[in-house]
């Protein structure tokens, strides 16, 4: 018999996993059952409450009471996604692990094709994203922007890709063998590369009607620790910047030159204004690209653990 565990990140969704948990196991377990493959596999669900500051962590104590087959984690605050997904690829005991959201815009109906394509031999199965559902144009061009920025740096193509995975054993193993605190799942999955199939689906609606917990400032602050983690282009561009700057300068240095000997040199700091604009300008920009990365290597050498769990809950958390 193989073990099948499935992950699920949740960060305040108190009423949402009382329906969307037990709707995602019994899905699969309506698809496998129809497949006559009921008694093939034994599952297990990890849900890794992220700081929730709801009631998210009594619910999942709750559940686990009626569901042995439900684990719960609860972080002692917020880490972030990445964190929990960690979490819940550190826990997972099965051959195979999926990952999917818990507010039901990841289609459950998908886990009996991604176990399909397991069984035949593929490490990896992505879940692709064909349509995004209730995004704006705005939003729309914002993510495609992303993905091409992160192609063009890191030589990744993610389009399209989600957190909705099939993880093999060996691949969950290999993954948390990584070194890296600061991780992000997606990149990291495609940057090891092993032989792996997409399914495509639509992004659904969250059935409470409710929008997606990420701000614009989020993603973005997210968008660009992705993009840092893969490359170190912004830190070469800011060569090309100052060479490009020091070349720019020069110009001007040398046409302001000519023209005071040829004593055709005007009056006014309009040269030297837009001299100071721009090269301080430059260097601002490059000491904030510096900084960032700085700021990356002094998490990471610090060493702290990316999560830390609540060990037990107290009766009066329950």
């Amino acid at each position: 018999m193989k073990s099948v565990s499935i992950v699920i990140p949740v960060y305040n969704e108190a009423q949402m996993i009382q329906t969307s948990i037990p709707h995602i196991l019994s899905v699969l377990e309506s698809a496998l059952a129809s497949a006559g493959k009921s008694e093939n596999y034994q599952l297990e669900v990890i849900a890794v409450d992220d700081g929730s500051v709801d009631r998210t962590p009594q619910v999942l104590a709750a559940m686990q009471q009626q569901e042995p087959r439900l684990k719960a984690l609860s972080f002692t605050r917020n880490f972030g996604k990445e964190a929990a997904i960690l979490a819940g690829l550190q826990a997972a005991t099965g051959d195979a692990v999926i990952v999917i959201d818990g507010d039901l815009q990841h289609p459950p109906e998908l886990m009996a094709s991604m176990l399909q394509l397991w069984e035949n031999g593929l490490l990896v199965v992505h879940a692709v994203k064909v349509q995004r559902a209730r995004e704006t144009w705005l939003q729309k061009q914002l993510a495609r922007a992303f993905y091409a920025v992160f192609k063009s740096m890191s030589g990744l193509d993610l389009r399209g890709h989600s957190d909705y995975k099939l993880l093999d054993k060996q691949v969950v193993q290999i993954l948390l063998a990584l070194p890296e605190r600061q991780r992000f799942f997606r990149g990291l999955i495609s940057w090891a590369n092993f032989p792996s199939g997409q399914l495509p689906f639509e992004v659904a609606d969250r059935p409470d009607g409710s929008h997606s917990k990420w701000n614009r400032i989020k993603l973005l602050r997210y968008a660009i620790n992705n993009i840092t983690s893969f490359s170190s282009l912004p830190l070469k561009l800011v060569t090309y910047v100052g060479a490009t700057t020091f070349l720019f300068g020069l110009i001007i240095g040398v046409i302001s030159l000519i023209q005071k000997i040829e004593g055709k040199a005007m009056d006014g700091f309009t040269t030297v204004n837009l001299l100071i604009i721009i090269i301080g300008g430059a260097i601002l920009l490059s000491l904030g690209v510096i900084g960032h990365y700085l700021a990356r290597l002094y998490d990471e050498v610090k060493g702290r653990p990316a999560f830390l769990i609540k060990q037990n809950l107290t009766q009066e958390d329950k």
